[in-house]
């Protein structure tokens, strides 16, 4: 079947992976130069030829930089437009999460199929690792900075406030701290024990080490054991149980990766061969029940199962065609959910949960991941021609979701997007009483662990005898080393005077 000229296409993609070294000031890495380095790689693998860049870079009609961490310039994308010497129609700016990769390829997709525009790229990068060792080294880094009067690019995407402010008085705005709750949460659905849940989570990361082991761009590659992956240690401390640090999100890494998308008309016009093209062929969207304090159940997500049906049907039946798989994988839990929104065995299932090796052993480069994810999975399904390729990306706190499915072979029909946002919006909300004082049943907790491994503080989500969430906190070391001994998940706890403790 002829393909339309409308057809969005994947035609380049890059990568890097730079390690600064402790003891050359000169190996630091900039920002800007992993952002530029990563959009050259991507317009000379759309040419088919290193060393020569696509005629498409010269004509994009704009340039979009993911939001990054340690350099926050008004227009970083102008920024890399001229460090490579291009014009780009327009410039912008991502804002903060972890979807937007995937969503702003699903917008620029819809707009080629429009005819609104014909080729747009996506570039990020993170220098986290470089930051920290300027500091070790006593430096203030100071990145590359724009004149003075530089305009502000356009800010694409920014969602509302993630967290009521009683969410983020006992502790929800870090990340680790709200993913472990989940995750106890997803130990009691699951019924296991301590150790026997240990095991299993060391088991599920285990898989994506071993993946990050045979990839060059991974930051991990020694692939450690599952023991050695939730076994608190030396070197593997233990963060918020139950996660030690090598079951959370690797941020400490020096990482760029962009990709560029044109249609079909566009990329043959430029010459890119036919064995680079990546075609997107659905995506799907929705946020969570916004608000953790809300979610009718902390270890499941409904926005996944919105996504995963309407992909795949009912049930995800439609899952077995996928051949390669790139699960967001900031921690443990979240995979587990998407392999239950799935019907998918995440241990069990010969096709690995990530083509990457995930954000702790391939590395987690701030909002910027998913963008990697997509270039391996274009990568991947080169070398497989004809299978099916899913991405799926998470923001916040299991806040924002985006799925996509990619092929070599062209779509069927045109590539569309989906919001499924309806589906979630039709289940029901917890009620969260913040004020809510005396006994209640333990639905999930973790136990903060300072940097020598002692208890710091505890998080608890307890379900009051009306049936409603109440989030509390302890501060006191002694009363959360308690509370970490007495494993109380399913069991009462008190709310006092605002405070968790154990009756």
């Amino acid at each position: 079947m002829p393909i339309d000229p409308r057809t969005p296409v994947i035609v380049g993609v890059g990568q890097l992976t730079r390690r600064p070294r402790a003891e050359d000031a000169a190996s630091l890495n900039e920002p800007l130069e992993l952002m530029a380095a990563a959009l050259e790689i991507a317009a000379q693998d759309a040419s088919g030829v290193t060393g020569r860049r696509s005629a498409l870079l010269e004509r994009l009609d704009e340039l979009t930089a993911i939001s990054g961490w340690v350099w926050q310039p008004p227009d970083p994308a102008g920024a890399v437009a001229r460090a490579l010497g291009i014009s780009p129609g327009a410039t912008r700016i991502a804002g903060a999460g972890g979807t937007l990769p995937q969503t702003l390829l699903f917008d620029a997709a819809q707009r080629i199929s429009e005819g609104s525009i014909d080729v747009a790229a996506v570039v990020g990068a993170e220098a986290t690792r470089s930051r920290e060792v300027a500091r070790r080294q006593g430096e203030r880094r100071s990145w590359h900075e724009q004149p003075a009067g530089t305009a502000p690019a356009a800010v694409v995407g920014a969602p509302p406030d993630p967290l009521t402010p009683h969410e983020r008085a006992v502790g929800l705005a870090v990340p680790v701290f709200t993913y472990a709750l989940f995750e106890s949460a997803m130990r009691r659905s699951r019924g296991l024990d301590r150790a026997a849940h240990a095991e299993s989570i060391g088991r599920l990361a285990e898989r994506m080490a071993l993946v990050a082991a045979g990839n060059e761009m991974a930051w991990i590659r020694d692939a450690p054991s599952a023991a050695q992956i939730s076994t608190p240690g030396d070197r593997n401390r233990m963060v918020a149980t139950p996660y030690t640090k090598l079951l959370t999100s690797n941020v400490r890494v020096d990482m760029g990766a962009a990709f560029i998308i044109a249609s079909y008309e566009a990329a043959r016009a430029a010459g890119v061969p036919e064995d680079r093209l990546v075609f997107p062929h659905r995506g799907t969207r929705a946020y969570e029940q916004w608000f953790v304090s809300h979610r009718a159940d902390l270890s499941a997500s409904l926005a996944m199962r919105a996504c995963a049906t309407e992909l795949f049907g009912d049930g995800a039946r439609g899952a077995s065609a996928v051949a390669h798989l790139d699960l967001y994988s900031c921690f443990p839990v979240v995979v587990q959910m998407a392999g239950a929104a799935m019907g998918l065995d995440v241990w069990a299932d010969p096709r690995p949960p990530t083509v990457t090796g995930g954000l702790t052993f391939f590395g987690g480069p701030g909002n910027n991941y998913v963008t990697h994810s997509i270039a391996t999975m274009a990568d991947r399904l080169r070398g497989d021609p004809g299978s099916l390729g899913l991405v799926t990306a998470l923001g916040w706190y299991a806040s924002t979701h985006a799925w996509g499915t990619y092929s070599t072979r062209p779509p069927g029909v045109p590539f569309r997007l989906d919001d499924v946002q309806a589906a979630v919006d039709a289940e029901p909300l917890r009620a969260a009483d913040d004020d809510y004082e005396g006994e209640g049943e333990v639905e999930a907790y973790t136990v903060v662990h300072d940097r020598d491994g002692a208890a710091s503080r505890a998080i608890v989500s307890l379900l009051t005898p009306a049936g409603a969430r109440r989030l509390a906190a302890t501060e006191d070391p002694g009363a959360a080393a308690d509370i970490e001994a007495a494993d109380p998940l399913g069991a009462r706890a008190l709310v006092e005077e605002g405070s968790v403790r154990l009756p």
